[in-house]
């Protein structure tokens, strides 16, 4: 009977002992990470906003290749969801909400992760210029109710998300400085563009659509200018109208120069007046204009020019005679009034 007492007693003492525990064991974690990233703010911004963008740089997609993402809603805006799966010793299974957005300054968001186990997080980056850099704090922060707020003492959150956090912001660095050194250094000169008419096919299209649609129309503009013996007065260009990114969508127009004007079926023509103009004359594969147009974008803010559109591209090396990407010249204007 003695050896139950003394069982009984250790056993009140051990819950007195977790009962006390979780009475002063902190009811919140917050774990923080920084980091110092020598590129632009709006550059730097533009790779968290976007969940699409974290693909490139998140520690969990580069140790669990097997993840499988899926996003849903407006992405870059307050309500879209980010939804993955992946192994689940390493990634599990959950969803991340954007819970709101103020431009160049603060990403929030929410986390639910459902597999291995179910919990909620909060979570922000925030994201101030310094100089010629971007400072980015990272942070999840949550409930630990009791009991488990106990077990936290001995497994520490910091330690548990810490390392991950670091290597997030590690590889973002990589990315942004990277992409800044080649935004750096592009030429970008200030020129008076000529007047110019263009014959085009002009649509409102969504991203994954561009391709095709620039392999058809230049076909039909080229088809329709020759079937009515008008010249094309220099390389082919496209017109850019509107950029959403968030909603991944264009209004553009593969456009032909032309002398005179040409209107017939989806045919149009657009003139551009004489004008100031930003040019970049970018070389390499198409894929990689993206980068050329932000740096465009950045100093025409540092110019504080006011952008009258369109964006113009022309393509001034042909694919089919010059066969190396890393050759092909694509000069970029963006109109301006200053």
């Amino acid at each position: 009977m003695k050896i139950l007492k003394v069982i009984g007693m250790v056993i009140l003492i051990l819950i007195a002992i977790f009962i006390i525990l979780g009475l002063i064991a902190p009811a919140r974690y917050a774990v923080t990470r920084s980091i110092e990233i020598k590129a632009p703010r709006e550059l730097v911004f533009g790779h968290v906003q976007f969940w699409r963008h974290w693909q490139a740089w998140s520690p969990w997609a580069e140790r669990d290749t097997s993840m499988i993402v899926t996003i849903s809603g407006i992405d870059g805006a307050e309500g879209a969801l980010y939804l993955w799966e992946g192994d689940p010793k390493i990634t599990g299974k959950g969803e991340m909400t954007n819970t709101g957005v103020i431009p160049l300054e603060e990403v929030a968001f929410q986390t639910h992760f459902i597999e291995p186990w179910e919990s909620m997080s909060d979570g922000y980056f925030r994201f101030s210029a310094q100089n010629d850099t971007t400072m980015v704090s990272w942070e999840f922060n949550g409930d630990n109710p009791f009991p488990w707020n106990v077990f936290a003492l001995f497994m520490s959150m910091d330690r548990m998300i810490g390392k991950d956090m670091e290597r997030g912001l590690n590889l973002l660095q990589q990315l942004c400085e990277k992409e800044a050194e080649i935004i750096l250094s592009y030429q970008i000169k200030e020129i008076t563009l000529p007047a110019i008419n263009y014959a085009v096919i002009r649509k409102n299209i969504g991203f994954p659509e561009m391709e095709q649609f620039f392999s058809e129309s230049y076909t039909d503009l080229m088809t329709n200018l020759g079937k009515n013996m008008i010249r094309m007065t220099g390389p082919p260009s496209a017109l850019y109208f509107s950029w959403d990114e968030q909603n991944m969508q264009t209004e553009l127009a593969a456009a032909i120069p032309i002398r005179g004007t040409f209107n017939k079926g989806n045919v149009s023509t657009i003139s551009i007046p004489q004008t100031k103009a930003y040019q970049l004359d970018y070389y390499g594969p198409y894929d990689g204009l993206a980068l050329a147009h932000q740096a465009l974008d950045m100093y025409l803010m540092k110019q504080e020019a006011k952008f009258v559109g369109p964006a113009i591209e022309e393509y001034v090396s042909d694919p089919m005679t010059e066969t190396d990407p890393a050759k092909w010249l694509t000069r970029i204007y963006y109109p301006v009034e200053k």
